[in-house]
């Protein structure tokens, strides 16, 4: 990270790249409101908060004939509850650890055309485990 991002960083609190994305989703959902577009496409139900936008594809872009095309397609772009988009487990509020889906420590992927939750601080030690074993200086970080 470059000093001028290390100063960003520490003035905001949070890391820049961050700060950057959480501004661009406030300005998202300030511009999804004004256009009245806040019907979640899923459940027809007003999204009422940030914390619950996603953006999702209407048509699986992966299965697509031309999956660049279609990932890059406004048509093919609706907003939604992040919890009518996310299929798996979506109505869990903690990981199998006790630690709560939230903002921080949720990161959202696909998985098989799905949308997924992992939980971070659970992926971060998974990581930092597995580093120590390949690194034969294994003990478990529980």
């Amino acid at each position: 990270m470059s000093t001028s991002n290390n100063k960003k960083s520490e003035l905001l609190g949070v890391p820049f790249g961050t700060a950057s994305g959480r501004l661009r989703k406030l300005i998202l959902f300030d511009f999804v409101q004004l256009l009245s577009l806040d019907s979640c496409y899923k459940c027809n139900e007003t999204i009422k908060f940030i914390e619950d936008l996603s953006i999702e594809h209407i048509e699986p872009w992966q299965s697509s004939d031309d999956p660049k095309e279609s990932f890059f397609d406004l048509g093919n772009i609706a907003f939604s509850h992040l919890s009518c988009n996310v299929g798996y487990n979506r109505d869990k509020t903690h990981c199998k650890s006790g630690h709560k889906f939230n903002e921080s420590n949720t990161r959202y992927s696909s998985k098989n055309g799905k949308t997924v939750r992992d939980c971070k601080p659970c992926d971060a030690r998974w990581s930092l485990n597995y580093y120590h074993k390949k690194k034969k200086e294994y003990s478990p970080i529980v």
